[in-house]
Order: C-alpha cells, then structure tokens, then sequence
C-alpha cells in the first residue's frame, strides 16, 4: 500500500512539471508571437578593433560594398527582407541585419543597426580586426603610407540573423558570406569567406539577438583569418 502511494505521488509530481514545463513553453511562444516581436528593433553590434602591430604585410581596406538582395515575401527565413516592404530603400536595407518569425514561420518585425551605423561599416571592422589579428597592418585614409598599401576590397553577399521557433526553446541563426580580392597571395582572382552560427535560446529578445549577432561576428572574423 505504501510502495503504491509513494509510486502515486512520484506520478503525480512527474506531471506537474510536465505541465509547468508545458505553461512555461506557451508563455515563452506566446510573448515571441507578440509584443515586441511584431515590432522593428534597434540593436548597436560593434567590433573591437585592435590597432596595428609591427611589421607585416601593409594593406588598406578600399571597399566594402553591400550586395545583399531583400525579398518582399522570401521563401527561407535566411533570405533579407522587411516588415514594411522597404526593400528598396537603401537607408533601411543597409542597417538591416535580422528578422523575427513566429512559430509557424510568419516573418514579424525586423532588427536595424541604430541611424548612422551600417552593414558595411560592421563589416569593415570584422575585416580590419580580422587582417590586423592575422599579423597585417591596416592603414586608414590619412595614415603614413596609405597611398602604397595593398588594396583589398569586400563584397557583402550574406549578412543574416533569423529565427526558428521549436515548442521548447528557439533557434537563432546567423550566416555571412564575403568575397574578398586584393593585391596578397591569398586572395588573387578573390575568395568567398562563408561563416555559420546557431545559438539555442528560450526567449528571444534583445540579449538573445545580440549574443547570436556577436557569435556571427566572432565566426566570421575568425573564418577571414583561416583564409588570409
């Protein structure tokens, strides 16, 4: 009688949490169907750059130019595109960096670098980081020697964040892709840096995003090193 008491109540609190377990998830889903997932977001992602170390190769980073093509009603989640259907609005579509989904994969609001910070520049700073980690010295516009340097120039394919949202926990996604070409052995006739990150989450708000965005980042600085 007791063993079968005891096995009643093990059940019993077993079930409690598979419900709590199962209110927990609908709340989660529920606030990422709504609210500030419906809405355009703003969130600052900067790189840490180091300055330039003694030696090696002296370059200079011409170009970077944004060639990302937005989708008004994309079939993935991976491909750009905008709540409002600004995708051809230049001063949009260059900040823009992620989209949010809800759980049947109905795109919601988007995700915006703050006004005056783009793409590009983001993209600047992973390649110069990247280049000055690497041993080369990166000059800038005004920088003794700057006119002799070795250019390289970067074109931005890919440039994403994304979402997809399970019962249990949320999948944020990140994908680049650079083709880079320049005046150093390892990037005659170009090359295609690609990189790829996936973060699980349970709540996907503002931290959430900025951790997935910082992890792309991290990869991609470190897939451009592998490659120069």
């Amino acid at each position: 009688m007791k063993l079968n008491k005891a096995m009643r109540s093990y059940h019993q609190k077993r079930l409690k949490i598979t419900k709590s377990q199962i209110i927990l998830s609908l709340i989660v889903l529920i606030a990422l169907m709504s609210g500030c997932a419906t809405n355009r977001g703003i969130i600052d992602v900067r790189v840490a750059v180091p300055g330039n170390q003694a030696g090696g190769t002296v370059v200079k980073i011409t170009n970077v130019t944004d060639s990302r093509v937005f989708e008004l009603k994309p079939s993935e989640a991976s491909i750009p595109s905008l709540k409002n259907g600004e995708i051809d609005n230049k001063a949009i579509t260059s900040r823009a960096i992620a989209r949010k989904r809800n759980g049947y994969g109905k795109a919601l609001g988007d995700i915006l670098l703050p006004e005056g910070r783009t793409v590009e520049m983001l993209t600047r700073e992973a390649l110069t980081r990247s280049f000055r980690e690497k041993g080369f010295q990166v000059l800038e516009p005004g920088d003794a020697g700057y006119n002799s340097a070795k250019p390289i120039e970067a074109n931005i394919e890919q440039f994403w964040s994304w979402i997809n949202l399970g019962f249990w926990a949320a999948k944020l996604n990140f994908q680049s892709s650079i083709h880079l070409k320049g005046d150093i052995a390892s990037l005659k006739g170009g090359k295609s840096v690609n990189s790829s990150t996936q973060l699980s989450t349970q709540a996907a708000g503002t931290r959430a995003w900025t951790n997935i965005l910082n992890k792309g980042i991290e990869d991609l600085v470190k897939e451009v090193k592998n490659q120069i």
